[in-house]
């Protein structure tokens, strides 16, 4: 998996993650302006990485972003690749499932793969924030079980809560003296840095 970057709550990074596409009940605004700043972000990675990712994936066939828990579909972050006019397609084949997704809380039926025919697609998941990885593990599953190969997957930004363990804070703490620098992305141990 990469990641681009990496925020706290609260950061402005938190904020233009939330808000270019605002929430269902309201209690944070869409914000239009935010909109060409997650594409900004989403863009440059990709020039900087797309073509590693896809040589170390044996090739990517197209882009499926996770769907919202929530929110109706499409999710906003499709119409941000399609305007990136990659020279793979962005395939909307995922939907919510029937499972319980929660908060450290994958599920076998959080997804679902529509249609038929993708035996062997080669696929990069994308998602606008990780937390726990409930959710694009849920997703990779679904495109799993649906004969796809998951080649990479891509996240704009990794949540860490500093507060939640002293490995987290430490964690934060290490990520926060490096330099960002376009051409790596943050490195994230293994186990929740919550």
């Amino acid at each position: 998996m990469s990641v681009v970057s990496l925020y706290c709550k609260p950061s402005p990074l938190r904020d233009w993650l939330t808000c270019y596409k605002g929430r269902i009940d309201d209690s944070e605004p869409f914000v239009e302006s935010y909109v060409p700043i997650v594409r900004a972000l989403l863009g440059r990675f990709i020039v900087e990485h797309g073509r590693a990712m896809a040589a170390l994936s044996d090739g990517l066939d197209g882009v499926v972003v996770v769907p919202s828990t929530d929110r109706p579909g499409p999710h906003p972050l499709e119409e941000i690749i399609r305007s990136l006019e990659l020279d793979i397609p962005v395939l909307p084949i995922l939907r919510r499932g029937h499972g319980d997704l929660g908060f450290r809380k994958p599920s076998r039926y959080g997804y679902e793969a529509t249609g038929t025919g993708h035996t062997g697609r080669r696929l990069v998941v994308v998602d606008d924030v990780y937390t726990t990885g409930a959710r694009i593990n849920s997703a990779a599953y679904a495109l799993t079980q649906a004969g796809c190969t998951v080649g990479a997957a891509v996240v704009v930004a990794r949540r860490v809560n500093p507060g939640y363990s002293e490995a987290a804070q430490e964690f934060w703490n290490g990520q926060r003296e490096k330099t960002f620098d376009w051409t790596t992305s943050p490195v994230v141990s293994e186990g929740n840095q919550e």
